[in-house]
């Protein structure tokens, strides 16, 4: 399938010992990600010949662009201080951020049959980004965030599932139910 475009990127907390994810939330509108795939590999050489070759999945980086972070991701994501009441954040050394599922939908063509597919990155871990500021010349100049982090497997060994729909709606819900997040807004 074709993939033209990237839409509802959300991100929710992961209990590892349990596999419940909570505290989740719509990461901003997405602009990009990439993920990819990293393997571990060997050979096995006998009679003066390659007898045996293995490659298993190790972990896959990820690099996701959203419009904004939202406070929640500072918090939930990097293991930031946030104070709510006035919107402060307080970045410190020692932050250790959370596992967390993301998911998101992929409108996709195949074979002239468009559909949406609903994708979760079952755990994942991430780190703040490069910041970068310009000043306002003759012309704008958006400047979004850019996260990246590594996904691993879970306890059953699965590290993506993908599951296509027919609409939006349906592959965006998918997304929410998998993630626990009960707020339709959100």
């Amino acid at each position: 399938m074709a993939k033209i475009g990237f839409r509802f990127p959300y991100v929710a907390k992961l209990d590892r010992s349990t596999g419940v994810y909570s505290e989740g939330f719509k990461c901003s509108h997405g602009v990009s990600l990439n993920i990819t795939p990293n393997y571990v590999e060997g050979s096995l050489y006998g009679d003066d010949q390659q007898v045996e070759y293995e490659k298993n999945f190790k972990d896959a980086t990820v690099t996701l662009g959203v419009t904004t972070l939202p406070s929640k991701a500072e918090s939930t994501m990097f293991g930031h201080t946030v104070e709510e009441a006035t919107g402060k954040i307080t970045y410190k050394g020692n932050d250790e951020g959370n596992y967390v599922g993301v998911g998101w939908v992929t409108p996709e063509k195949d074979d002239g049959r468009k559909v949406f597919t609903a994708n979760i990155l079952t755990t994942a871990k991430f780190s703040a980004g490069a910041e970068e500021y310009a000043t306002k010349g003759e012309n704008l100049e958006f400047k979004t965030p850019t996260i990246e982090g590594k996904a691993i497997t879970n306890a059953d060994d699965e590290w993506k599932i993908v599951i296509p729909f027919d609409t939006e709606a349906a592959a965006e819900n998918f997304v929410k139910e998998y993630l626990n997040i009960s707020d339709i807004s959100a």
